[in-house]
C-alpha cells in the first residue's frame, strides 16, 4: 500500500476496463494489483526524491501531494502500453511532465508544497501537547489566576 496514494485513487482517474488493459499482462481479465503497486511505488519514490531536499518525509498527505503522485503513477501505467493512436498517452505524458517540472521547482526552492518545510518543522515541531508561542510571559489562565473563579 502506498504512503500517499492507493489503487482505489488511481481507479478514480482511470476507468477499470482501461486499468485492466494497462496492467493485465497474464490476460486474467482483472487488474494486476502488483503492477499498480509498482506504479504507485515508482511515483511515490519519484515524489520523495524531489521533496526530500526541503521536506521531512513522509510529507503530510494533501490534495497537492496526491495529485502529483497520481499524475506520475497514471503516466507510468500508460507508459507500459504507450501508443500514439488515441492521443491519451500524450495527454498523460503532459501531466507527468508538469508534475516533474513542479517537483524540480520544489527541489530548487522556487516552489513549495502545501505542507511545512523541514526547517519549519525543526523550529516549530508538531505537538498535540502544547501550544507554541513566541512569548515567554506567564499564562493569564494559570491555576493561581483562576482559583477564585
Amino acid at each position: 500500500m502506498g504512503v500517499y496514494i492507493s489503487q482505489a485513487e488511481i481507479e478514480t482517474r482511470i476507468e477499470r476496463t482501461k486499468l485492466i488493459q494497462l496492467t493485465d499482462d497474464a490476460r486474467t481479465g482483472d487488474v494486476n494489483a502488483a503492477v499498480v503497486a509498482a506504479a504507485i511505488t515508482d511515483a511515490e519514490g519519484t515524489f520523495d526524491s524531489y521533496a526530500r531536499t526541503r521536506y521531512t518525509l513522509p510529507v503530510p498527505v494533501t490534495q497537492k501531494v496526491k495529485s502529483i503522485c497520481l499524475d506520475i503513477a497514471v503516466f507510468k501505467l500508460f507508459e507500459r502500453r504507450a501508443s500514439t493512436k488515441d492521443g491519451i498517452f500524450e495527454l498523460k505524458e503532459r501531466a507527468y511532465d508538469k508534475a516533474i517540472k513542479f517537483l524540480e521547482a520544489i527541489a530548487k526552492g522556487t516552489a513549495a508544497l502545501d505542507v511545512p518545510a523541514a526547517e519549519e518543522t525543526k523550529t516549530n515541531p508538531a505537538s498535540a501537547d502544547e501550544v507554541l508561542s513566541g512569548s515567554s510571559r506567564p499564562s493569564p489562565f494559570s491555576d493561581d489566576n483562576l482559583r477564585n473563579f
